[in-house]
């Protein structure tokens, strides 16, 4: 699991601008844990996030954004996740930023 939150994490600071701001929260909600991760960065085009959790996708902003990233850091996190009996989810805007929520049993 360490790997998803290293991941998730770097990826906020790296489309976060300078002075922006991200936010870790963790909540539990009946027998799940509710871990979102959210920045006030460059976002994600609505088209893009029916994509970025497949292997060797990287979004436009993204490619331009920086040089490294292979487009498989978010495949990895959706697939550890899934091994581990949870979910995760989406929510951006452009210019606005990007909130992930990952849904994991509680046991």
């Amino acid at each position: 699991m360490s790997h998803v939150w290293t991941n998730l994490i770097h990826n906020s600071i790296k489309f976060t601008r300078h002075r922006g701001k991200i936010t870790i929260r963790l909540q539990q909600i009946d027998d799940l844990a509710s871990i979102t991760i959210s920045d006030n960065g460059i976002g994600i085009s609505e088209t893009d996030q029916f994509h970025i959790f497949e292997r060797f996708y990287k979004a436009d902003l993204a490619r331009e954004r920086t040089k490294s990233g292979s487009g498989l850091g978010l495949s990895i996190v959706k697939k550890i996740i899934e091994m581990h009996e949870g979910t995760i989810s989406v929510k951006s805007e452009l210019d606005k930023g990007t909130t992930f929520t990952i849904l994991l049993p509680i046991s």
